[in-house]
């Protein structure tokens, strides 16, 4: 995987949203206030742990329904024609050994040809909490670059995977092959030097170490038959 300066302008990280309160029992009284796809199922019921080995990474295994980069990337299809990103987070549960993504959530957001910045953050707390969803992972277009971790995007997913393990990344390249990567950080050793990392550089150079590597070919795995729920808060009415 490349670890070296990429010749782009710098990117924008989105902000890792807080953990839920789900532990600790609390519910909002008011109800959520967000536009919510018309034709989304009841949320899915987890695969039920017997059925998951887990993988030798010792992780707990994460279902992804199968139809998640498709869905996304109809969502950011206007701005991938117009070069540029779109972003968004991977929300579910964890039932035993198990965890399954249930919501897409694509957050208020700024966003330029090699740039995505998350905004209002108390909408996404909100709609987490309302539903007791823990952030499993994210997402994010590359409309005009190929499908790696750049310096910035390992920084951004730190957070996430110091935050909860088994927290993954998805970059969707449409332009590029191969057009899609899920991606998590070495551990060790790549957690660990990104975490370490003092550059205040955008881009910038990484030990010579597996710094990231392939997720879906370890504890993530894509199954068609999950539904998945799709909210769109830049239509918050």
């Amino acid at each position: 995987m490349p670890n070296a300066v990429p010749a782009r302008p710098a990117k924008v990280p989105i902000s890792p949203p807080r953990v839920s309160s789900q532990s600790s029992g609390r519910k909002s009284a008011t109800p959520p206030r967000f536009s919510v796809e018309a034709e989304r199922r009841d949320s899915p019921e987890p695969i039920p742990s017997e059925v998951a080995s887990p993988p030798k990474s010792g992780l707990c295994t994460v279902y992804l329904p199968g139809e998640t980069l498709h869905k996304f990337m109809r969502i950011a299809a206007v701005n991938t024609e117009r070069k540029v990103e779109t972003c968004g987070l991977l929300l579910g549960r964890k039932t035993r050994n198990t965890y399954t993504v249930q919501s897409l959530l694509i957050p208020r957001q700024t966003s330029d040809e090699n740039s995505c910045t998350m905004t209002n953050e108390e909408l996404v707390f909100e709609f987490q909490e309302n539903r007791g969803l823990l952030t499993l992972g994210w997402i994010h277009t590359h409309p005009t670059q190929s499908c790696f971790m750049s310096s910035l995007d390992l920084h951004t997913h730190s957070a996430f995977q110091a935050m909860l393990p088994e927290a993954f990344a998805i970059v969707c390249a449409p332009k590029s092959n191969p057009s899609f990567g899920i991606f998590r950080l070495t551990d060790p050793p790549g957690l660990q030097v990104i975490m370490s990392c003092n550059d205040q550089r955008t881009f910038h150079p990484h030990p010579d170490k597996p710094i990231y590597t392939d997720a879906d070919s370890g504890h993530v795995r894509m199954m068609p038959e999950l539904p998945l729920e799709i909210a769109d808060l830049r239509n918050e009415f």
